[in-house]
């Protein structure tokens, strides 16, 4: 599974980012969207209504695909991630932006942002990568910055719970096990999206432990259901923090 050293290499010195993050259109192109509407819908449907509401923290923001649209509607943006140089990045490009704050974490640590001080917290295209102990670690801390009635999206891989049980079991048989847990996991034989061994049930139960209420998983938007996360099996889970 992927791991924190593994992010911080494939984020921070392999991926080139020539597109800022939309190059990654093949979750649009899979349900037959065009990705602008694709994009323009999700942030619609699921960004604006919580960064509307007041400060806002982003969870691995790379380059700012969904920094700007954050910053267009919050009055203010923490953003942390484990990639000095993403960080860096994002201070050129929103340099004319007051309300960005940039936090490097060498796990998920978030300490400079204060108790109860975030509204909403956002975070695509991260938590399908992170290992279950990163994944609590970070809810964790959530729920600690997370002010009471806040609210939070997360876009996380989706395999099905009792698929994780088998993992343990086809890693240990080589190749022709790792192929087949694929299969029963995504339904796929080749590329998995170097998805996290995660289950919407899992994470639920995870976040539930560390004081969040799940509000909705959900694997499609749009008026008729059109735009989705399917490619890879992923989930998205609204959260919120009690009153």
């Amino acid at each position: 599974m992927p791991t924190v050293e593994w992010n911080r290499k494939a984020w921070g010195k392999t991926h080139s980012w020539d597109q800022q993050g939309d190059e990654w259109s093949f979750m649009a192109s899979h349900c037959g969207q065009p990705y602008g509407k694709w994009k323009a819908s999700l942030v619609e449907t699921l960004l604006v209504p919580g960064a509307s509401r007041g400060p806002s923290l982003e969870i691995g923001p790379g380059h700012g695909r969904w920094t700007e649209h954050l910053l267009e509607h919050s009055p203010g943006v923490w953003i942390v991630d484990v990639n000095e140089n993403c960080l860096d990045h994002c201070r050129e490009r929103f340099a004319d932006r007051p309300g960005l704050r940039v936090h490097h974490t060498a796990d998920c640590g978030m300490d400079p942002v204060p108790d109860a001080s975030i509204a909403f917290v956002w975070s695509f295209d991260v938590f399908v990568h992170l290992d279950p102990d990163v994944v609590t670690g970070y809810l964790a801390e959530m729920s600690r910055v997370m002010a009471p009635g806040a609210g939070a999206v997360i876009h996380h891989a989706g395999k099905p719970d009792w698929t994780l049980r088998l993992s343990p079991l086809t890693r240990r048989t080589g190749r022709p096990g790792r192929i087949a847990q694929r299969w029963i996991s995504q339904r796929r034989w080749r590329d998995d999206g170097n998805r996290s061994d995660v289950s919407p049930e899992a994470f639920a139960r995870w976040a539930e432990a560390n004081g969040l209420e799940v509000v909705e998983q959900r694997g499609s938007w749009g008026d008729r259901g059109q735009h989705t996360v399917a490619k890879y099996r992923d989930s998205i889970t609204v959260l919120r923090k009690p009153a």
